[in-house]
């Protein structure tokens, strides 16, 4: 079996995908990722055959002007409708384009919800598809409300189905450049916004979402509807901690691992003096992947800064991880049975730093803004409690009874068999 995978966005958009890549060749079949040609060397080092597409969204994030709109879009709704017209949309349309010609000889596409087109591109080459969102928030459930209305409130059952329509929407915004494809490219006529949504010719599109069913078991809407796989991992035997880290962590006590991953900070200063503070005051240390937060660290005698490190092996030896809370991360910091805090900045990590914390998996959620040295002394303490420590290896071992990598190669093969 072929399979053609597109995804768009930031790494925690594309690292699942190349999991399960990974663990469809270990079966037999051939992989082929389409995504921006900033995973170009990330896809194909861990062997998966790579397609570019124009639409490269962790480049534009990288650039000033990205930057400035991710930080301040909705304060500045006409420049970043202007940036997403001369930018995006553009990019959206040749990439459209790419992923047809990517899954011409494919048996099955697997496909991020960012991957417009896709469903078109299914029907017309009459081979089945499979959304596999990284965050549930596609299919319409009663127990709690989409993640883009509400991070954390409940509208009661109505209400909350009811908010997941905006996905029928959600490709509004990209309707011309679709509906062109589709008449130039696939040779059909246009169509209307959210038409496949969730069903092809009334047929209903499978939903995996590579998350635990422990984080959810209030949640009975999905039964019969949508695949929780349990979250998939990527564990590259080649990846080792560099010598610098292995110093580090060997010299004193472990350190709190913080990394915010492609989320750039808004006031990089004023988060790194307070950092400092509140490590210095409760005599801890810290290893911070910096990634794009805008963060440097050279002379601090506690703290060891470095653009990025393997999460799975890094976070089992720390103390506490501090993160944005995006799924990937947050995954790895469960499975490393550690207190985490999430300060989380935008789309679904909101929802993942209110979920762990009403369930006792995370420490209490701070936004950057809110944060002073004194609220992250008290942070930095909490992870020294029993309570809190015991809770972080009890979701761990709950979570070492899964393996979503196999469990959703099991399910796309059968999807396949049964098309």
């Amino acid at each position: 079996m072929r399979i053609a995978i597109f995804t768009l966005g930031s790494r925690g958009d594309v690292q699942p995908y190349v999991a399960i890549g990974r663990e469809a060749i270990k079966n037999g079949h051939s992989v082929v990722i389409c995504t921006g040609e900033s995973f170009r060397g990330f896809i194909e080092d861990n062997g998966i055959e790579y397609a570019k597409a124009d639409l490269d969204l962790m480049a534009l994030l990288k650039t000033k002007e990205g930057q400035e709109i991710f930080n301040n879009g909705t304060k500045h709704i006409i420049k970043a409708m202007k940036y997403a017209k001369e930018n995006v949309n553009p990019a959206y349309r040749n990439t459209m384009e790419q992923f047809y010609n990517c899954a011409k000889d494919a048996d099955i596409i697997i496909y991020h919800p960012k991957a417009l087109g896709t469903q078109d591109i299914a029907l017309n080459l009459d081979i089945p598809c499979i959304c596999m969102s990284p965050v549930p928030f596609i299919y319409p459930i009663e127990e709690f409300p989409n993640l883009i209305v509400s991070s954390k409130g409940n509208f009661g059952k109505i209400l909350n189905k009811l908010t997941y329509l905006s996905m029928k929407y959600a490709e509004a915004s990209n309707i011309k450049e679709i509906n062109d494809f589709i008449e130039k490219v696939l040779k059909q006529p246009k169509r209307k916004i959210g038409v496949y949504t969730y069903d092809i010719d009334n047929k209903e599109i499978p939903i995996i979402y590579p998350v635990s069913k422990y984080l959810f078991t209030e949640v009975k809407s999905w039964i019969d509807k949508v695949y929780l796989s349990g979250f998939v991992f990527l564990d590259n035997e080649e990846e080792v901690l560099s010598d610098e880290i292995i110093d580090f962590i060997d010299k004193k006590s472990a350190p709190i691992v913080i990394s915010f991953s492609s989320m750039p900070l808004k006031n990089s200063n004023r988060f790194k003096e307070i950092l400092i503070e509140a490590l210095n005051k409760t005599k801890n240390r810290a290893i911070v992947l910096t990634g794009i937060s805008g963060m440097s660290f050279e002379s601090e005698e506690n703290i060891l800064g470095i653009p990025s490190a393997p999460h799975n092996l890094l976070f089992s030896l720390a103390k506490g991880i501090m993160h944005h809370g995006g799924v990937g991360t947050m995954a790895s910091a469960l499975k490393s049975g550690k207190p985490q805090l999430i300060m989380p900045f935008s789309v679904d990590q909101p929802f993942w730093a209110n979920r762990l914390y009403n369930q006792g998996y995370a420490l209490r959620p701070i936004l950057e803004k809110d944060v002073t040295v004194d609220k992250l002394i008290k942070l930095f303490n909490e992870m020294d409690r029993k309570e809190n420590i015991d809770r972080a290896i009890r979701i761990k071992e709950k979570l070492e009874c899964e393996n979503g990598n196999k469990n959703i190669i099991s399910y796309i093969e059968k999807i396949y068999i049964n098309k």
